[in-house]
C-alpha cells in the first residue's frame, strides 16, 4: 500500500548511489526516512499536546489527511489509553529521552481499533537538564502479531480442554479395571480378565481419537450416521451401572462422531448414577415437539436446583465433593462442537433432563 502515498521527493534520490547520499544534508537524510518509512512516525508537542508533523503512513494507517492529523491531538487517536499514555510512555520519554509501549489502541476515522506499538524520542532535550518540547512518535501496525497470539492462546486453552476430557474420561474404565482385578484376585473368574482388556483397549482407542484430534485442533472427528438406541445401550453396558435401568423410549438416526457421542452419553450417564445412586432409571428418548429436533436424556433422581442449571456446564462445577466439575462441561463441549445445543430442565419425574436440538 507504500506505493500510493504521497512522497515530496523523487524515488530516483533514493537510489543515486552512495556519493549522492553522502553529499546530502542531515536534514535531508531524516527527512526521506521521515517520508519513507513504512511505520507512522509523529512529530508532538510536548506542551500543548498536538502533532506537529506526520508522515504518510501515519495518514494510511489512521485513514485521516496530514492537515485533519495536524488539526488533532493524541487524546484523539488514543481515547482510552491517553492517560496510560502520559503515565508511562511520555513521563519515559521525559525520563530517560526515548520511551516504548508494545500495546496502544489507535482510533482510526473509520472507528475502527488498532493494536500498536509505540516508540519515541525526545527531540530538543537540553543537556542542561531542560524538559524536551517536543519528540518523535513511531507507531507499528501490530494487528498480525496480536491476531497470531490470540490464536496461540487459544489453541493452548483448547489443548488444556483436551487434557481434562482425558484425564476424566479415563477415570470409568480405570475404576472398571480396578474394580475387576479385586474380583478376579477373589474368585480368579477369566470373564474379569475379559473386562478388564475391553476397558484397556476402550482407553487406548480414547487416548488413540484425542491425540489425533489434538493434533488436527478440533474436537470432532470423522461423523457417520449412528443409530441412538443402540450406541446408548453400549455406553451403558460400557460404563458398569447396574444395579441402575436404562430405559430407550424411542430413536433416531444422528449424524456424529461416534466416540465423541460414546463420550457425551457416558459422561450423562455417569452423572445421573452419581447424583441418583444405584436405584436410578435413566431415560433416552427423541424429542418430538413441532419446533426441536434431538434427543434428551433424563433421569428421575434428585434433580439440579433451578438456581444452578445455568451453571452446571461451567468447566469445575460441582456439588459433590470429590467431583471434577468437568463431566457435564465435556458433554456441553462435545455439543457444542457439533453444531447442537444443550440445555437442562426438569424431568416430569422429578430428576434431571437434558435436551440436546440437532439442528
Amino acid at each position: 500500500m507504500t506505493e500510493d502515498r504521497e512522497r515530496d521527493d523523487p524515488p530516483s534520490d533514493l537510489s543515486a548511489g552512495p556519493s549522492a547520499a553522502t553529499g546530502s544534508s542531515p536534514e535531508e537524510r531524516y527527512r526521506k526516512i521521515f517520508q519513507y518509512n513504512n511505520d507512522a512516525v509523529m512529530v508532538v508537542d510536548l506542551e500543548t499536546e498536538s502533532f506537529l508533523d506526520v508522515n504518510p503512513a501515519a495518514c494510511e494507517l489512521l485513514g485521516y489527511s496530514q492537515e485533519e492529523l495536524l488539526s488533532m491531538h493524541p487524546h484523539d487517536i488514543h481515547p482510552d489509553d491517553i492517560e496510560r499514555v502520559r503515565e508511562e510512555f511520555i513521563s519515559q520519554v521525559y525520563e530517560e529521552g526515548s520511551g516504548f509501549t508494545d500495546d496502544l489502541t489507535c482510533l482510526t476515522k473509520d472507528g475502527e481499533e488498532v493494536p500498536t506499538e509505540i516508540s519515541g524520542a525526545a527531540l530538543d532535550a537540553g543537556e542542561d537538564g531542560t524538559d524536551p518540547t517536543q519528540m518523535i512518535a513511531m507507531l507499528r501496525d501490530i494487528s498480525d502479531r496480536v491476531e497470531h497470539r490470540q490464536e496461540l492462546e487459544e489453541k493452548i486453552e483448547r489443548l488444556d480442554r483436551f487434557a481434562s476430557i482425558v484425564s476424566h474420561d479415563l477415570k470409568n474404565p480405570l475404576s472398571i479395571i480396578k474394580g475387576h482385578v479385586t474380583l478376579a484376585r477373589e474368585n480368579g473368574d477369566p470373564e474379569h480378565f475379559d473386562a478388564i482388556e475391553d476397558a484397556a483397549d476402550r482407553m487406548d482407542e480414547m487416548l488413540s481419537e484425542l491425540l489425533q484430534l489434538t493434533r488436527e485442533g478440533h474436537l470432532v472427528g470423522e461423523r457417520t450416521d449412528i443409530e441412538l438406541e443402540p450406541l446408548a445401550r453400549e455406553v451403558w453396558i460400557d460404563c458398569e451401572l447396574d444395579p441402575a435401568t436404562l430405559e430407550i423410549e424411542s430413536s433416531r438416526t444422528l449424524h456424529a462422531d461416534r466416540d465423541r457421542l460414546h463420550e457425551l452419553f457416558a459422561n450423562l450417564f455417569e452423572n445421573a448414577y452419581t447424583h441418583g445412586g444405584e436405584s436410578v432409571t435413566v431415560r433416552v428418548g427423541t424429542l418430538d415437539r413441532d419446533d426441536s429436533d434431538g434427543f434428551y436424556v433424563e433421569d428421575d433422581g434428585e434433580g439440579i436446583p433451578a438456581d444452578e442449571q445455568d451453571t452446571v456446564f461451567e468447566w469445575g462445577h460441582t456439588t459433590t465433593s470429590d467431583g471434577t466439575g468437568f463431566g457435564l462441561a465435556i458433554v456441553a463441549e462435545i455439543a457444542e462442537a457439533h453444531g447442537w445445543e444443550i440445555t437442562v430442565c426438569d424431568a416430569e419425574a422429578g430428576g434431571t433432563r437434558f435436551e440436546i436440538e440437532v439442528s
